[in-house]
């Protein structure tokens, strides 16, 4: 019994090491990233903040308000938020992923939070908002973007597929109990 603990204690050290190279990583990138002219889209600022939680909590009952305020102060570069006339309409928050793999070092992204006002919806806004950045994303050098999405999201996942992302995983029961897709870009 006292290997297995061993083990296992051991696993989620190099798994807690793993997520901390990760983040490091990801910070280093963001610091280096090349800015493109988005026009309406632009990187949040503080003021902004109020408006964007409104909008996740408008858009998810169990959206993290920590967590995007935790990047709109780690990762102002990768968070965008779209205006229509000074009103903020929308907002997309992406986090960086540095992976190894056989092609060497990548740089992927993962989508962490993308969300549209109620009141703008269907307009083309949030289109808008995933092409100019994964164009960006592609500037600096982002191999492939991930994001996860409730299955029964249909507008979500036709705008995804839209854009050119393909769904990899399907069906699995992801964060808090929901069966989420998995989807790519790249």
């Amino acid at each position: 019994m006292g290997t297995i603990k061993i083990h296992t204690r051991s696993v989620g050290y190099l798994m807690n090491l793993k997520k901390l190279l990760q983040d490091t990583t990801g910070n280093l990138l963001v610091k280096k990233w090349k800015s493109i002219e988005k026009g309406d889209i632009v990187s949040i600022e503080d003021d902004m903040l109020p408006e964007v939680l409104r909008i996740q909590a408008e858009g998810f009952k169990n959206g993290s308000s920590e967590k995007l305020i935790r990047y709109s102060k780690n990762s102002k570069n990768i968070f965008y938020v779209m205006k229509s006339k000074d009103e903020i309409v929308g907002y997309c928050v992406y986090y960086l992923k540095p992976a190894i793999s056989l092609k060497g070092f990548e740089k992927k992204s993962v989508i962490s939070s993308i969300a549209t006002d109620k009141n703008f919806r269907g307009r083309g806004f949030a289109e808008r908002l995933l092409r100019i950045s994964t164009e960006e994303m592609k500037v600096n050098g982002i191999s492939s973007v991930l994001l996860y999405v409730n299955i029964n999201n249909l507008p979500a996942i036709y705008l995804y597929k839209k854009i050119g992302f393909r769904k990899i995983k399907k069906g699995k029961k992801i964060y808090a109990a929901r069966k989420k897709a998995v989807m790519r870009w790249n």
